[in-house]
């Protein structure tokens, strides 16, 4: 049996600080700052009401937090929004300091430029994905560069490739992976030599992970339940693997949401929307995937989620039961070890 002392102690990083966002509801807060106490409760620290829907957020090394705005319309124009949250570790505060239309309707994804210098939004509304400059003080200031896909696009996800210097865009709509390179003079997005590699059809790709070799990506699908494994040593990637990321004979209705590879790259860390659970998958030394296995995510439709402890500890963005659950990764229980009120949460990420 885990007890709650052996499991915070594996779960705690840093001082046990994360972030939670979520829909916007009744006009309650949407953003918290919170943290994880001795006896495995969650401690709300400092909370925001942002408003407009800011269901994903990313971090920036000078305190600044990114969340879009997942609208078709922001600041009255058409298009959504990005947010930016300064967080003072001092106080362990949190303060807005600035919004801006972002170009494209619907973000659902939003990562900071290699070189620090832009934000990416993935927009799934308008099939698109934005090019936003920072300033010297990391103020996101002015759209440079939209590219559209076409009606049937939705776009989730962009992911960076150092040793390629390859951005990679999961579109759920066409079941491709676009390729894109990042002009960080002229401020522009442009194909790669190979513009997108193609997915199995109807799959419908979403987020993603990569190795610390740059040799593997790690794409997990929403539509049919599975994460695709693949060479991506050059611009021609190549298939490796699919693997079901339900139980064998599991003939229930269920979605993929969010995927991680551990600090180790060991292991792999998806979640399952309606089978409700997180799937643990063992990294071979070729990089494909085996050995699932299931624990349950502690609430309804697991979205998005954090891992600590070398998985033996998550954090998981339950959007329809609207909480925060703390999970045990190495226990059998269907119970939450503690769990935090949030309407519709949709990103957790811990401070580091």
């Amino acid at each position: 049996m885990v007890t709650l002392p052996s499991l915070l102690s594996s779960c705690n990083p840093g001082d046990n600080m994360f972030v939670a966002s979520g829909y916007s509801g009744d006009g309650g807060a949407d953003v918290l700052l919170c943290k994880l106490t001795g006896n495995g409760s969650i401690e709300t620290v400092a909370e925001v009401t942002v408003g407009d829907n800011p269901s994903y957020f990313t971090f920036s090394k000078g305190g600044l937090i990114y969340l879009v705005n997942e609208v078709d319309t922001f600041n009255m124009k058409a298009g959504g929004g990005i947010t930016t949250l300064r967080y003072d570790k001092k106080s362990k505060s949190l303060e807005k300091i600035s919004s801006i239309n972002q170009g494209g309707g619907g973000p659902c994804h939003i990562t900071v430029s290699h070189d620090g210098k832009y934000l990416i939004t993935s927009n799934y509304g308008s099939g698109s994905v934005s090019l936003v400059k920072l300033s010297s003080e990391g103020i996101p200031e002015k759209v440079t560069d939209v590219i559209f896909y076409g009606e049937r696009s939705h776009p989730h996800m962009t992911l960076y490739n150092p040793r390629l210097h390859t951005y990679y865009v999961s579109d759920l709509g066409l079941d491709k992976v676009h390729q894109l390179k990042l002009d960080t003079d002229l401020g522009l997005l442009m194909n790669a030599v190979v513009p997108s590699f193609s997915v199995e059809p109807g799959s419908g790709p979403r987020h993603m992970a990569i190795d610390k070799a740059g040799a593997n990506l790690y794409l997990i699908n929403e539509l049919n339940s599975t994460v695709s494994v693949f060479n991506i040593l050059s611009d021609t990637v190549n298939l490796k693997q699919i693997i079901n990321t339900l139980p064998e004979g599991y003939g229930e209705k269920s979605f993929c949401a969010d995927i991680h590879l551990s600090d180790n790259g060991k292991r792999i860390y998806g979640s399952n929307r309606g089978h409700n659970s997180i799937v643990t998958l063992k990294v071979r030394a070729d990089g494909t995937l085996s050995n699932p296995a299931h624990q349950d995510c502690g609430g309804n439709w697991p979205r998005n989620f954090a891992v600590a402890g070398s998985g033996k500890c998550f954090l998981v963005a339950n959007q329809r039961s609207n909480e925060i659950s703390v999970v045990s990764g190495t226990s059998i229980s269907e119970e939450a070890v503690s769990a935090l009120p949030l309407n519709a949460p949709a990103c957790v990420r811990f401070l580091k």
